[in-house]
């Protein structure tokens, strides 16, 4: 399986040769991603393309995100929660090639299906994944509804403020009365 998994990412990888150009510079260093529990190895080879390859001891670079951040990332765009170390400019460079790396799907299924086929597949296969994540979106949003209004799981924030305002105030009070407290000792 994971030699699978070597050769379908490498395949992708290389279909995206655009980035050696940002990558040369890199030759021979190693990255991790680690995503929650799942670890990836990248080399850059000698072209300037990212290479998945088995676990070194201590790689140049790493990033770092829980799940979470990932789909955050994937979805909306959204940078949080990712710990980045060891050479800096190869895990921003690495970080933001695989952002931009895409599958041609397409030009793969050409060679099994021909050339018209495989685009016609391309077109409903996006009409699809687009379609796939609206749907996702809205049975989240309809969960979160759902979890502040009808079954209060979650609170709003508008909420959270709220009950923290009260909590303030109720802090003001008490040192308030506290200071009265002291002021009637002192002049008992």
């Amino acid at each position: 399986m994971d030699k699978l998994r070597r050769l379908v990412l490498n395949h992708v990888l290389f279909q995206n040769d655009w980035m050696s150009s940002r990558l040369k510079k890199f030759h021979n260093k190693t990255i991790l991603i680690k995503i929650s529990e799942l670890s990836m190895y990248f080399k850059v080879n000698k072209q300037g393309l990212l290479e998945l390859i088995s676990q070194v001891k201590d790689p140049d670079a790493s990033i770092s995100m829980p799940i979470k951040s990932f789909v955050n990332q994937i979805i909306n765009n959204e940078n949080k929660d990712i710990t980045i170390k060891g050479d800096i400019d190869l895990a921003k460079e690495a970080s933001e090639i695989l952002k931009k790396v895409k599958w041609d799907i397409e030009e793969d299924l050409s060679k099994i299906i021909g050339d018209v086929a495989a685009n016609r597949l391309g077109i409903m296969g996006g009409k699809f994944l687009n379609e796939s994540k609206k749907v996702t979106l809205s049975i989240a949003e309809t969960f979160k509804e759902y979890w502040e209004e009808e079954k209060p799981l979650i609170a709003k924030k508008t909420r959270v403020h709220q009950f923290l305002a009260e909590i303030d105030n109720i802090s003001e009070d008490v040192e308030r009365i506290e200071a009265k407290i002291n002021n009637i000792a002192l002049k008992i």
